[in-house]
């Protein structure tokens, strides 16, 4: 799963469909329906990120940011109809990354989502790591892992998840690819380069979702088209 993400949402009708857009998208969920249910949850388990309403029973979205920014710098998203600047400035300074206003885009929040989960990802790798949704890779010791299993790879697979890793979100035309992983080796036939991509989505099992074609372009490791 590209993160695991605790949903805070006291309107189950509304949290369903948030549920449902986020799960399309690879994301795992753990729905609240209060702010006291969110709070234990979100300090008995680590969430790559929180979604919170701000205006739920028992405790309040804000209560729970705060509360929880005193363990943890977990990315916060707040989404509430609270659309008032001070609404809004009150969000930031009890910690959120973001706030969104209903009623609101699904796709625009689940898009969020996974940059915030991105940049936090990110800042928490060592200089050399390079990590997407559940890939890690150590380009210094050229080990990779999938939820932390060790995954073996030949080297020229190795190359192009590197490649995919560092350029992540965007296209890796096929030009890209030749000259990076092949170079002066490459015979001239670029059915291997598919070949050597279906071989390493093998090899990364679950995680060979985030691997995209693009059509007439090459391959890209998640974002958008």
């Amino acid at each position: 799963m590209a993160g695991h993400i605790l949903l805070a949402e006291d309107d189950k009708a509304l949290s369903a469909l948030m549920q449902d857009f986020f799960r399309a998208a690879g994301v795992a969920v753990t729905p609240a329906y209060d702010g006291e249910q969110a709070l234990v949850l979100a300090q008995a388990q680590p969430f790559d990120l929180l979604v919170l309403d701000v205006m739920m029973p028992h405790l309040n979205g804000l209560e729970v940011c705060e509360a929880v920014r005193q363990e943890s710098d977990v990315p916060v998203i707040f989404v509430t109809a609270l659309g008032q600047e001070g609404d809004t400035l009150a969000g930031f300074r009890a910690g959120a990354d973001d706030y969104i206003t209903k009623p609101f885009s699904f796709p625009v929040l689940v898009a969020k989502a996974q940059a915030l989960m991105r940049r936090a990802r990110g800042l928490r790798l060592g200089a050399s790591e390079l990590g997407y949704a559940n890939i890690l890779m150590d380009t210094a010791s050229g080990t990779v892992t999938v939820d932390g299993n060790p995954v073996n790879l030949r080297p020229k697979e190795a190359k192009i998840l590197e490649l995919l890793l560092r350029e992540q979100g965007r296209t890796v035309s096929r030009d890209l690819l030749i000259e990076r992983v092949w170079g002066t080796d490459f015979d001239g036939d670029e059915r291997m380069i598919d070949r050597h991509i279906a071989s390493l989505r093998k090899a990364l099992g679950t995680a060979s979702q985030h691997i995209r074609a693009v059509y007439g372009k090459g391959y890209r490791l998640g974002g958008s088209t």
